[in-house]
């Protein structure tokens, strides 16, 4: 007798194709049959198993036996015939104030398409609530905006561009911008015209996702944090099967971090009020995938190493080596999550003399092998 085809349902209120595409390629290997919908649901649609996004229970109810079949969520909490998978809104806090505070800023602000106030098993559902939680604890200045209320629709087009045009115009310059979302990125750089800023000079600008119909063809390309929608998507899948299968997966949701910010031009400034300092910094960054060190970096800014390292220290509260470190760190952890590149090759663009040293660095840095990471990101 042949096996029975699971039918699935990915109900999804914002598709994502870095999130879609894992979950299609395994259901393929497992052999699904995939339908893909919105909000708008498919009505008595009858099936094996719903893998969802944001949809909630009472949104979810349209499907028959919704209660019966296995259902996966990113928002949901887990219990019953439920289990979760979830973003790591506080990793992505941290991401973004991290590599903000490491070139200087001192002003941070967020825009979100809508705020969600709550928690799933602890974790904040909005990245801007996790902002806000992170910059309070280090006593950071930040600012939020929503552009739709927790409850109620959405405002019109107009008024939302409006909306943040002013909290732009009234925004502390410079200032370090994330948008916690892709579905803000085109009104948000209709206020940024409208205002005639700069970026990055006024506003330094970094998206949530490194999509790149949203990042790379935006009027100044956007910087975005890499390495979490393929992952969640990969977990959203596995977790599914595990559940057809039968097996005992456990309440405790899968929790996923990003991994790195991938660097473009929105972000290209340097926000110390020391010209040097800010020239070494520049000269790092650019030069952190060869072999050059903090004496080269210290040399280009007409500094000695010492005081390079006493101005590191003054302004943001690091050492220039751990900087640099943090720099090839992250160019790893992209590496790893989007190439099939070796260690060898990884090497050679990191500023590492061998796989060896390279496993070295990554390990102290994470805990964690860079094989071991590799497989645990793309399961």
């Amino acid at each position: 007798m042949p096996k029975k085809t699971p039918y699935i349902l990915c109900a999804f209120k914002q598709p994502n194709d870095q999130l879609l595409q894992p979950i299609y390629a395994f259901g393929q290997r497992q052999g699904w049959l995939i339908e893909l919908c919105t909000e708008t649901l498919p009505q008595s649609w009858q099936g094996d198993g719903v893998i969802s996004d944001y949809l909630t229970l009472e949104e979810l109810a349209a499907l028959r036996d919704i209660g019966k079949i296995p259902v996966v969520s990113r928002i949901l909490p887990p219990g019953g015939n439920v289990r979760s998978v979830l973003s790591d809104t506080r990793a992505v806090a941290r991401v973004a104030v991290d590599f903000f505070a490491g070139q200087g800023f001192r002003v941070f602000a967020s825009v979100s398409a809508r705020d969600f106030p709550g928690e799933v098993c602890g974790i904040p559902v909005s990245p801007g609530r996790a902002l806000l939680e992170l910059t309070r604890e280090r006593g950071l200045e930040y600012h939020a905006h929503y552009c739709a209320p927790v409850e109620g629709n959405p405002p019109a087009y107009p008024e939302m561009v409006a909306g943040i045009r002013e909290f732009l115009r009234n925004l502390p310059k410079p200032a370090a911008l994330t948008l916690t979302s892709v579905w803000v990125v085109a009104p948000v750089w209709r206020a940024v015209e409208e205002l005639e800023l700069r970026v990055p000079e006024e506003i330094a600008i970094l998206c949530n996702s490194q999509r790149p119909l949203y990042t790379c063809y935006t009027p100044v390309p956007l910087s975005g944090i890499s390495g979490e929608h393929g992952t969640v998507g990969l977990k959203l899948a596995e977790t599914m099967q595990k559940m057809l299968d039968g097996d005992d997966v456990p309440l405790e949701p899968e929790v996923v971090s990003p991994s790195a910010v991938i660097r473009r031009a929105s972000t290209d400034i340097i926000a110390v009020p020391h010209l040097k300092l800010a020239t070494a910094i520049r000269f790092l960054i650019q030069n952190c995938g060869t072999s050059v060190g903090i004496g080269e970096a210290a040399r280009y800014a007409g500094l000695s190493q010492s005081m390079l390292n006493r101005l590191f220290r003054r302004y943001l509260g690091r050492t220039a080596a751990g900087f640099l470190q943090q720099l090839r760190i992250d160019r790893m952890k992209n590496l790893l999550d989007s190439t099939g590149l070796s260690l060898s090759e990884i090497a050679a663009q990191t500023g590492y003399s061998s796989p060896v040293s390279l496993s070295l660095a990554f390990r102290r840095a994470t805990g964690m092998q860079p094989g071991a990471y590799r497989e645990l990101r793309r399961g």
